[in-house]
């Protein structure tokens, strides 16, 4: 299937030169799972979408993109792909100093899905822990802004395919997240995940996990500064983003993990509500 995209509401596979997404990385964006045609905690996407435009000051046109997303799905109906949103701040000029005034760019576009991870939930990934670390910045921390980099030089330092994913601390060497993911475990039969407020990004997956999932299975779940150490003391691990769903983690470097009742117990609950929520 060909790539299909909408810029500002009209189908091409372009953008300005001069835009600011591009220059300086101001925007955001949201990666949003279809699943036979329908996408997958879309309301969610939306809400973080605004939230971040609105602490970055961006103006974002909802309504222009509720039509795009409307625009696009026929292309997709009853197919599994994937829906990225972008928004960024209308260029008016060169220069950092953003315009008050600027009007946004939006970029939908789909695309087929490349993994359903079908076998990762069944039998788990190993991961390793990345050299590179999250510079802390309160100010765009758990937002989906575009300035990726540090993800970008930590997913570059390792070619191993038996390695689904690394692993990043912050830079006074707290555990933040994954390179594209969340991280949860298990310590005393309670859900913890890294405290966000410094830096990373609050995944709607992450989101899902912590307000629907868990209360539904009657867990306590909480945000805790978390160090390497607590995962490797963890009874279980698991690390999820809005395409993987809940995926086991069973090896970080040589410290190993079974697959435990929670985290299966997440995965069949998630799958229950991708299907309401889709």
């Amino acid at each position: 299937m060909p790539i299909n995209a909408l810029v500002n509401g009209s189908f091409s596979t372009s953008i300005d030169i001069n835009d600011r997404g591009l220059a300086y990385g101001d925007g955001l964006f949201e990666t949003i799972k279809i699943n036979q045609g329908s996408p997958e905690f879309l309301s969610l996407h939306i809400q973080r979408l605004q939230q971040g435009c609105s602490r970055l000051g961006i103006h974002c046109d909802l309504q222009a993109i509720e039509r795009d997303i409307e625009k696009l799905l026929p292309s997709v109906a009853g197919k599994n792909t994937v829906l990225k949103i972008i928004v960024t701040r209308e260029s008016k000029g060169r220069g950092y100093k953003p315009d008050a005034s600027a009007a946004s760019n939006r970029i939908l576009s789909v695309e087929p899905v490349t993994n359903d991870y079908t076998a990762e939930h069944k039998q788990g990934i190993a991961v390793r822990l990345c050299n590179t670390r999250l510079g802390i910045n309160p100010q765009l921390a758990g937002i989906k802004h575009l300035s990726r980099l540090e993800n970008v030089l930590a997913r570059g330092e390792w070619s191993d395919s038996a390695i689904a994913e690394g692993f990043m601390l912050d830079a006074d060497g707290r555990l933040v997240e994954g390179t594209m993911s969340n991280i949860f475990m298990v310590k005393d039969n309670t859900l913890l995940t890294p405290n966000l407020h410094r830096c990373g990004v609050d995944g709607v997956m992450r989101q899902v996990v912590i307000h629907q999932l868990a209360p539904e299975l009657k867990l306590n779940a909480t945000t805790a500064d978390l160090t390497m150490e607590d995962i490797y003391q963890a009874a279980e691990v698991f690390i999820c983003n809005s395409l993987m769903g809940v995926v086991p983690v069973v090896a970080i470097g040589c410290h190993t993990k079974n697959i435990g009742t929670i985290t299966r117990s997440l995965q069949q609950a998630l799958l229950q509500a991708s299907h309401i929520n889709a």
